[in-house]
């Protein structure tokens, strides 16, 4: 059996797997649970796949980003929803033709770059929720800034 064939019977069994390191994460359901002696057979070829789509999910995310997020120079100022985050990250793969990752990937890549805090993170969100509001002689606290800091 390859690294791709174990990997798409665990996922169609309804199990996950994802790097965190070079450690493969999982959560297996019973049914899949007779996988893991394979999967640990194939350990090496299956990160090496993994880690490809951990790749490409990074290079997707880091596009979506530039697209809809923003930082500020003050990033403590800056916090974004993890459950919005991901549903516009959602909306735009949908919107572009672009493979979605898992939440828990996605987890995994912005705990990368950005500081949890709570269930969202420190340092980023989208660029809607940055708008300054405008009054009559104000100045806005912060420009929002398209950020690439996953390459």
């Amino acid at each position: 059996m390859t690294a791709p064939k174990v990997i798409q019977q665990i996922e169609a069994l309804g199990g996950t797997l994802a790097l965190k390191g070079d450690h493969i994460a999982y959560d297996l359901p019973k049914a899949a649970c007779g996988l893991v002696d394979v999967l640990r057979e194939h350990r090496d070829e299956v990160v090496q796949v993994l880690r490809g789509r951990q790749e490409s999910a990074k290079r997707r995310l880091s596009r979506w980003m530039a697209a809809h997020c923003a930082l500020t120079r003050n990033s403590a100022r800056v916090w974004g929803s993890e459950e919005f985050l991901y549903r516009d990250y959602a909306a735009w793969c949908e919107q572009y033709g672009e493979l979605r990752c898992s939440r828990d990937l996605f987890n995994i890549i912005l705990d990368e770059s950005f500081q949890r805090e709570g269930s969202g993170w420190q340092g980023l969100c989208l660029s809607v929720d940055l708008m300054p509001k405008r009054r009559l002689g104000s100045k806005p606290v912060c420009s929002p800034l398209a950020t690439e800091v996953l390459q």
